[in-house]
């Protein structure tokens, strides 16, 4: 959609103050995701921004209701197509809280894998859109020959390249393919090689710095008023990751750090900080990939009572795990029958959408598009 300009009511108030109103969207190249800008510009500056979303509302929340509670894991893959595990994940989690199933120590190193086999994919694919943003084409097939790589893992563990639908309530579907740990590996060194060239074509590179840095920083009370969390706040220095805090399938074992902004670029929590945090979190991704890898035990992939047949019980539960976008919440109520009383979602996105108003909020058009993109937005898990 193109951009429409339209003067104000007032004369008298557009002479004054020299005020038009632009309307982006809800499809725009601009945009990298549907939604919908309306922007009140002084000249070349945002001077009043508001947002409308709800482009992508598929009912998902309801349609869990209407399904058994096995089908659930293959509809919760569409939270977000872009890292499914990490809604299978949390799923898992609510379901097993409230029936007491316990998961195999196997099975917990299989899904920690998994989730951060997701997370680096996801950070590769927002480098991706980074990329596109600030003109650097060629960095684009660096980024997604890599990111094929791990795309190939999941095809060879699951069969599919994105809705994986592998995870089940008291461990996984299957047990890992012959030859899929020692991939694992390669991808992990492979891709450790490949951040030195990430920093030499984005981090060290004066285009994407003079684009990036000094821009829409996120301060500490926005994050705290609008209840921003993952790399979005901690580009910040706001120092909370689920896996540490709170440390849920076995995160306590793995040894890791959690990067924090330092405003190396420009500020703390501009765009900068935003992009070397997520580049920072696919090299302690990697680390724990090949702590697990190396050590992943033997015995059973799944609870062994799920394969006998089992009935989830009454009751409800709240989960959360760490994304790859922030702390994503899971609410399962079981009414014991054999359909989800109901299912709910606290998503990432919609914490970052509602910074968007104020982040633009005296940014120049022109880096409006570079801040949208470092914001990580996944609008099919804010229009569920």
């Amino acid at each position: 959609m193109t951009i429409v300009l339209k003067k104000m009511n007032s004369i008298d108030e557009s002479v004054e103050n020299n005020l038009t109103q632009w309307e982006i969207g809800p499809y725009h190249s601009s945009l990298p995701a549907p939604i919908k800008l309306s922007l009140l510009m002084d000249g070349e500056v945002v001077s009043h921004c508001s947002l409308e979303t709800g482009f992508l509302h598929r009912g998902l929340e309801k349609v869990f209701e209407l399904h058994s509670w096995r089908s659930s894991i293959a509809y919760v893959d569409h939270l977000d197509p872009e890292a499914a595990v990490f809604g299978e994940l949390a799923l898992c989690l609510g379901v097993e809280e409230i029936a007491g199933l316990a998961v195999p120590s196997r099975a917990q190193h299989i899904r920690i894998i998994l989730a951060e086999l997701t997370r680096v994919s996801s950070h590769l694919i927002y480098m991706v859109r980074m990329a596109r943003v600030v003109g650097s084409e060629t960095i684009i097939h660096y980024l997604l020959r890599d990111r094929e790589r791990i795309l190939d893992l999941f095809e060879l563990l699951a069969g599919a390249r994105f809705s994986l639908n592998f995870l089940r309530f008291g461990g996984v579907c299957a047990d890992v393919t012959e030859g899929f740990i020692e991939r694992v590996l390669e991808v992990c060194e492979v891709i450790r090689i490949r951040l030195k060239e990430y920093n030499d074509l984005f981090t060290f590179n004066h285009g994407f710095l003079k684009r990036t840095a000094f821009v829409a920083p996120l301060t500490s009370s926005l994050i705290r008023e609008c209840g921003v969390t993952g790399p979005n706040a901690r580009a910040s220095g706001f120092s909370f990751d689920v896996r540490k805090d709170s440390p849920y399938t076995g995160y306590d074992q793995v040894d890791f750090d959690v990067p924090l902004g330092r405003g190396e670029g420009g500020s703390l929590g501009d765009v900068h900080d935003r992009f070397l945090i997520r580049l920072r979190e696919i090299s302690q991704s990697m680390e724990i990939l090949k702590q697990l890898s190396e050590t992943v035990p033997s015995g059973e992939y799944i609870n062994s009572e799920v394969e006998k047949g089992y009935a989830i019980p009454s009751g409800e539960a709240y989960v959360r795990v760490e994304s790859s976008r922030g702390l994503l919440g899971c609410h399962v109520v079981s009414d014991g029958s054999s359909q989800p009383a109901r299912i709910q979602f606290r998503t990432p996105t919609v914490a970052h959408l509602m910074v968007i108003p104020k982040l633009v909020t005296g940014i120049r058009i022109e880096d409006l598009p570079v801040l949208l993109a470092s914001l990580d937005l996944g609008i099919a898990e804010a229009d569920r």
